[in-house]
């Protein structure tokens, strides 16, 4: 059944879409705490971090908005739309996790071999690079889970209706990741340099772990 297309119709549209992206965003850690960990451990610099977190956080919506699209377009039930956002969070939950043991496992290594050579740095900058794209196909496959469930109803106002939502949900979405990775890089400086430095990569990985086994824990 369609709704209104009614100026009270789009505003209780807005106004539910942009509550459910900021309390989405808020209240899962996952979309800022990998990028605080990581982002400290390896002394990312604020652009860097800045970048990172942009590029996650619009595969992450996104991903979810092609689902929606599709699945809105073929005629594709929200239930199954739903079973398969949960087969991508397992897929996500996993991913994270075994990240997390690798990046684990080089960090007890890194610390036990003080010898650094050209070729050493060299290798470690390739799993840096890695870790970073790991950690942004993580998100990509990483459901949305609010996103889906706020289109199909967006639809029964208009297409544009979908659009309009699904771009609302995607920039606050970006601004509170955005606001929380700054903010947590910026109080984790005010440590001592040295306690991130020798202890960041174990606590990141650590981090990434846990993050995984909730993400696999779930409903």
């Amino acid at each position: 059944m369609e709704m209104g297309n009614t100026p009270l119709v789009w505003w209780g549209l807005l106004v539910s879409t942009a509550a459910i992206a900021v309390v989405h965003a808020v209240a899962g850690p996952d979309h800022y705490l990998p990028f605080i960990a990581i982002g400290t451990a390896r002394r990312w610099s604020y652009l860097r971090a800045f970048f990172i977190t942009l590029v996650a956080g619009i595969a992450h919506v996104l991903s979810s908005v092609v689902i929606g699209v599709i699945g809105i377009a073929a005629g594709i039930t929200l239930e199954s739309l739903e079973f398969f956002e949960g087969s991508r969070g397992n897929i996500a939950g996993w991913l994270l996790i075994l990240a997390g043991v690798l990046y684990l496992l080089w960090s007890l290594r890194r610390h036990t071999h003080h010898h650094l050579s050209m070729e050493f740095d060299d290798k470690k900058a390739r799993r840096r690079s890695v870790l970073v794209w790991t950690l942004v196909a993580v998100f990509i496959l990483g459901p949305c889970e609010p996103l889906v469930p706020l289109m199909f109803v967006a639809v029964q106002v208009s297409w544009w209706a979908v659009v309009v939502s699904s771009g609302l949900f995607l920039i606050l979405t970006l601004v509170v990741m955005e606001a929380f990775v700054l903010a947590g890089l910026s109080g984790l400086k005010l440590m001592p340099a040295h306690l991130t430095h020798r202890a960041g990569n174990v606590l990141a990985a650590l981090v990434i772990i846990a993050l995984g086994a909730t993400l696999m824990l779930l409903p």
